[in-house]
């Protein structure tokens, strides 16, 4: 009976410690940062199609159309990124949040847009 219950309990701390390491890895998997800039811009354009899209309609134009402006905005971010003087980035990243709104500004309705803004500056 001990011996039966021993490797029972045995093989109970096996099952776990396998199921743990397991997780370990999808949780690594799970931590790499994203290199490939069309995929930090698709996240970026879903971020505001999700948040527009609680409160109001989206066409798939304005969807595609957000997407392309997030493109470009991500490139020119990892640009930005690669400047070491902090003031000129600092200066850099104004300018280039300036240019994401005025870009989605063209995309968006008046409404859109000002529940946008409201939006972001909530966050």
């Amino acid at each position: 009976m001990k011996k039966s219950l021993l490797l029972l309990t045995f093989a109970c701390f096996l099952f776990a410690g396998n199921q743990l390491s397991f997780a370990q890895k999808a949780v690594s998997k799970d931590n790499t940062t994203i290199k490939n800039t069309n995929d930090a811009a698709k996240n970026d354009a879903l971020k505001v199609i999700n948040l527009l899209k609680r409160e109001t309609k989206v066409s798939s134009d304005q969807k595609n159309e957000i997407y392309e402006v997030f493109v470009v905005v991500n490139k020119k971010k990892s640009a930005i990124e690669n400047i070491t003087d902090a003031a000129e980035q600092k200066a850099k990243l104004t300018k280039l949040h300036e240019f994401t709104n005025e870009q989605l500004q063209k995309v968006l309705t008046s409404e859109q847009f000002a529940l946008y803004t409201k939006k972001m500056t909530a966050h």
